[in-house]
């Protein structure tokens, strides 16, 4: 199984695997509505996803965070590989239609749970992002490995 990693907000800890945030606001990779749960294959590209979604706020500001490491089935994971994305997909802002891109994969009969996908931080990087879908029958079998407080390098 492979092992992901996520930094969110600590006061949100205890319902992680609810993709709760993304169904509010929506995401590059779901539209508002669709909760999804956003993590990565390292903790290096999770911390530069939390870097760049800070909007300029210094880091000293941000509410205490945590580092997430999950474990989620091999077999519920399936690869989206750069040439199935849709024209556009790593654009700033993200084209319109993008959010919709997995809906079809995101129904709970769909075999996926997980859908590895590039970073746009990172687009050339063998690290991925992979999308968890919580209303899947599956997302009981991913398991959370530890929780720790996550603190920035005062050097950033």
């Amino acid at each position: 199984m492979p092992l992901v990693y996520r930094i969110q907000k600590a006061a949100f800890v205890a319902t992680l695997l609810q993709g709760e945030g993304a169904r509010l606001f929506g995401g590059r990779w779901n539209p508002v509505g669709v909760p999804l749960v956003y993590t990565s294959t390292t903790p290096e590209l999770a911390l530069l996803e939390v870097l760049v979604h800070a909007d300029g706020t210094p880091l000293r500001d941000l509410p205490p965070l945590v580092q997430v490491t999950l474990d989620v089935p091999d077999e519920l994971v399936e690869n989206v590989s750069i040439d199935q994305l849709p024209v556009g997909w790593q654009q700033v802002p993200a084209p319109t239609e993008l959010p919709y891109f997995l809906l079809p994969r995101l129904q709970p009969s769909y075999p996926a749970l997980a859908f590895a996908v590039p970073s746009v931080v990172l687009k050339t990087s063998p690290s991925r992002n992979l999308l968890l879908n919580p209303v899947h029958p599956q997302i009981g079998r991913v398991t959370v490995q530890t929780v720790v407080p996550h603190v920035f390098d005062e050097r950033l």
